[in-house]
């Protein structure tokens, strides 16, 4: 993988998963918030990136990094530990990687994306 894809990957989880953010927010502002997320991750999924050895590599990294914070805030934790493995695939299925975005909120968080959004 390009390094360049690592660097988007990585500003995408600096710009949704913010400590700050994810530990202090209601539930309904947190499903924006993934909606937001994986949108932007289904972006760079269109463009080509798949998952691989070393996109697994950086998010269990970039997981060890931000669990340093997870003692502060339990909120926090638990919605870091739903969200990354999702994206490293240690989950379920189906799998964000090679499933339509719809179709991947649908079935995996019971949220439906329209035109504008979120919808319950």
């Amino acid at each position: 993988m390009e390094t360049t894809k690592i660097t988007e990957i990585n500003n995408i989880i600096d710009t949704y998963l913010i400590f700050e953010s994810l530990s202090t927010i209601d539930d309904e502002q947190y499903k924006k918030v993934v909606i937001e997320f994986f949108k932007e991750l289904d972006q760079l999924k269109k463009k080509g990136i798949l998952i691989d050895n070393e996109l697994i590599r950086f998010i269990s990294e970039k997981y060890s990094e931000i669990s340093e914070k997870f003692e502060e805030n339990p909120i926090y934790e638990e919605r870091i530990q739903r969200i990354l493995p999702e994206i490293s695939e240690y989950c379920s299925p189906p799998y964000f990687w090679d499933t339509p975005l719809h179709d991947y909120m649908k079935n995996k968080w019971g949220l439906t994306i329209n035109a504008s959004g979120l919808q319950l």
